[in-house]
């Protein structure tokens, strides 16, 4: 009888666990989240998670969703933002978060050959802001509901250099930069004549690197519009700052917010 009585219980433990998980699975995301994909002329994948929040059943979009471009550091990746695109999607924007060339999911060519950036050369470097706007145009085609009439940036040292020369090529410039250690030089990328007419700039390093710190100031000789510059006593750079700083990641979150409000 025990045994009749132990098997009678493990089917329905087995049974309202399946219901569970199913349950579960049907719970939807508050947000959509899709790859962006595209070949480049050389054959290299490039690819790019676009997210943004999920409009509710019935709810009509009033205004397309402005997105925030995330260009990461060298050696690092996208999925190393952490909770901070998370955070921007959930205040009603959209992001973008670019694998570069060589990184993350974007280590591959067309014959799925491993293409790691630690063995490129400046030469290949130089087609970052070409891969990311490439991606840019992707994303306009196969998504109405993001506005990249309105958009900023966020990079990190290799990802800032790319992202300025990004919104110096595209006609639309970025509402806003957040820009972590940029250099006027980095792997070839050069952005000490950057023309970015009035955007507003928000440049972060670590306040020991002396030469990070002049870096910052003769770049901000270039620019036209808000430059401010807010510095970390951590001993760390790039993308590194946002994630380790709670006052810096704080600070960007409203850079953003101030100079490309979500339309309500």
């Amino acid at each position: 009888m025990l045994k009749k009585v132990f098997i009678v219980i493990l089917v329905f433990v087995f049974t309202m666990s399946g219901v569970f998980a199913a349950a579960a699975k049907k719970k939807k995301k508050p947000y959509i989240s899709k790859t962006i994909e595209v070949t480049t002329q050389d054959s290299h994948i490039m690819k790019a998670q676009l997210m943004y929040p999920r409009t509710p059943k019935g709810v009509k979009l009033k205004n397309p969703y402005p997105v925030i471009i995330f260009l990461h550091s060298l050696g690092y990746s996208s999925s190393q933002w952490q909770d901070l695109p998370y955070t921007f999607v959930k205040q009603g924007y959209a992001v973008m978060l670019v694998d570069l060339r060589g990184h993350g999911i974007s280590n591959k060519d067309a014959k799925f050959r491993v293409k790691s950036w630690t063995y490129f050369s400046p030469k290949t470097y130089k087609k970052y802001p070409s891969d990311v706007i490439a991606l840019i145009n992707k994303a306009k085609q196969t998504n109405k509901k993001v506005s990249f009439s309105d958009y900023s940036v966020i990079g990190g040292d290799i990802g800032a250099n790319t992202g300025v020369l990004v919104g110096q090529t595209l006609h639309v410039k970025p509402k806003a930069m957040v820009l972590l250690t940029p250099y006027q030089q980095f792997k070839g990328l050069n952005i000490f004549d950057y023309k970015l007419g009035t955007t507003p700039i928000l440049v972060m390093c670590c306040k020991s690197d002396k030469y990070a710190v002049c870096q910052e100031v003769s770049l901000k000789t270039f620019s036209k519009g808000k430059f401010v510059i807010n510095n970390t006593n951590y001993p760390i750079s790039g993308m590194m700052i946002l994630q380790h700083d709670a006052a810096c990641k704080k600070k960007a979150i409203e850079f953003i917010n101030q100079n490309m409000p979500v339309k309500k």
